[in-house]
């Protein structure tokens, strides 16, 4: 029996929240972007000016540790509480899309309406609903609700483990061509290792935070896969072994627990990359959605799992 999640996804109460969250995730990409400012530009502008005025190094150094003080103190932080704020709000539209209860001793209190309301207008001035709608598959209309959740939730853990992935493999390249950059300039300028030292300090928070993200990605996207497989599991068993609606619910709530955790401690990615990528990782959500389609079809059609 086909479900309502592509309507019911596209309704402005469910648009308003994915609104909010768009909009708080914006203002976290906002701290984002301001740390990769002072962590990143900031200390190799001052590598640059140590370079042409080498009496500088000392001061370029002290700076470069108090912007590195900077990001852990406040930086972070901020983005850390905003990010959860947006999870909270991504919990709220699956719970009201793909009829799941909330479970407030993993997720706590709802974001109040009053505060969901002005995030959305806030969305609103700048942008449309463009990319809010049909946020899942629309394929997964045709399977039954217990199953349609197996396939969005997965749809979730998959999209986030290659945007993650791809994001940490770029950062470790960057990182990498950093170190050898300024390791070929010591070699040519035959620099003391006293000068080599001071030379490489202003790049310290440059690769401390590329350290600090990739593992964060890599850390993050590393539990996805397992989840993953449990996804796979949990499609196969529904779908040639049944489970009343019941069951299912109570094993698809354990997999929203699961992405909630995920969501709400996973460090943010930087949008240009998120952009650049939509559209491929879009297309391999489309295409999976219709392989678990065409899956539950030929279930559908083979006597010896029929029930």
């Amino acid at each position: 029996m086909a479900n309502s999640i592509p309507e019911r996804q596209n309704e402005e109460d469910q648009l308003k929240f994915l609104r909010a969250r768009q909009q708080t995730y914006a203002q976290a990409t906002r701290f984002l972007v301001v740390q990769l400012v002072v962590t990143l530009l900031v200390p190799l502008l001052g590598a640059v000016l140590a370079i042409v005025n080498p009496p500088a190094k000392p001061y370029v150094a002290a700076a470069s540790l108090i912007v590195l003080l900077l990001d852990i103190l406040w930086l972070d932080r901020r983005q850390k509480t905003l990010i959860k704020r947006a999870a909270k709000l991504a919990e709220q539209y699956d719970c009201a899309v793909l009829d799941l209860p909330w479970n407030e001793f993993t997720v706590g209190e709802r974001i109040e309406s009053e505060e969901i309301h002005t995030a959305a207008k806030a969305y609103t001035r700048h942008h449309d609903d463009t990319r809010l709608l049909d946020w899942y598959p629309v394929e997964v209309g045709a399977l039954p609700l217990s199953l349609a959740r197996i396939v969005c939730q997965r749809t979730n853990l998959h999209y986030d483990r290659r945007l993650r992935t791809m994001y940490g493999d770029g950062i470790r390249a960057g990182a990498v061509f950093v170190v050898l950059a300024m390791a070929i300039y010591g070699l040519v300028q035959n620099l003391s290792v006293t000068a080599w030292v001071l030379t490489m300090a202003p790049t310290a928070p440059v690769l401390a935070w590329a350290g600090r993200e990739f593992y964060r990605q890599r850390d993050t996207a590393e539990p996805l896969e397992k989840l993953l497989r449990e996804a796979r599991k949990f499609w196969n068993d529904a779908l040639f072994n049944g489970c009343d609606e019941n069951q299912c619910l109570a094993r698809s709530r354990e997999f929203q627990n699961a992405i909630y955790s995920r969501r709400s401690s996973s460090p943010l990615v930087f949008p240009l990359v998120y952009r650049f990528r939509r559209e491929q990782l879009e297309d391999e959500m489309q295409d999976g959605a219709a392989d678990f389609l065409k899956q539950y079809e030929q279930a559908q059609s083979s006597p010896l799992i029929q029930k």
